[in-house]
């Protein structure tokens, strides 16, 4: 695990004027994109994070590799499903918690993959491979190859950025979990949200977690 202070300049669209705090984290979540992520390149391992608010809106990040949390083998995104299922549902009642006073203030995931039309109906053969629950997006000809980060914090509001290859990042923002999203991205959102109420909560999910 790698543990940096890093300061962002804020380059999304404001969150809330009311809580400058969620405009600090959606800073962070853009340019680890940016920076650990486009920077880097592509073809990168999955990566979990956590982040924290320091004094002067800097911001420590601590990337913990998939060795940590992921088994040989296992796809990333079905050992963090894993993870988060272990572990409570977030209630529906939660009361405000101040992000400054946390040790861990959002936790979050980047992760590349291939998406497809989904207004193109798949081949007979794929779509049985589809219903199998196999995936089968990177074995369609019109796959489009793209880099994902969610991230949720402490009080449930979820950040979201999405950059195929070759173009922008996109950037959104939602008041809180939408757990009706379809497919891996709801799946990694439902996922963070429950490592991130136990994180809250005091449970230590993540080796060398700060405490």
């Amino acid at each position: 695990m790698s543990r940096k202070l890093r300061d962002f300049t804020f380059s999304a669209p404001i969150v809330s004027a009311d809580d400058p705090h969620a405009n600090t984290i959606a800073a962070a979540v853009v340019a680890i994109e940016a920076q650990c992520g486009e920077r880097e390149g592509w073809n990168r391992p999955s990566r979990l994070f956590t982040l924290r608010l320091l004094p002067g809106e800097r911001v420590e990040t601590a990337l913990y590799p998939e060795a940590l949390w992921t088994p040989d083998g296992v796809n990333p995104a079905d050992a963090l499903s894993g993870l988060g299922s272990s572990l409570p549902p977030v209630p529906d009642l939660l009361l405000p918690a101040d992000a400054a006073q946390a040790t861990v203030c959002a936790v979050g995931f980047m992760f590349e993959g291939w998406m497809r039309d989904t207004t193109v109906a798949l081949p007979p053969d794929v779509e049985r491979l589809r219903q199998m629950g196999v995936r089968v997006n990177h074995l369609l000809p019109n796959r489009r190859e793209v880099r994902i980060v969610h991230a949720v914090d402490l009080n449930q509001r979820t950040f979201h950025v999405k950059r195929y290859r070759g173009g922008e990042a996109e950037v959104r923002v939602a008041g809180e979990l939408a757990d009706n999203a379809a497919g891996p991205e709801g799946t990694v959102s439902a996922a963070l949200a429950r490592i991130m109420h136990a994180m809250r909560s005091g449970e230590q999910v993540l080796p060398g977690q700060p405490a």
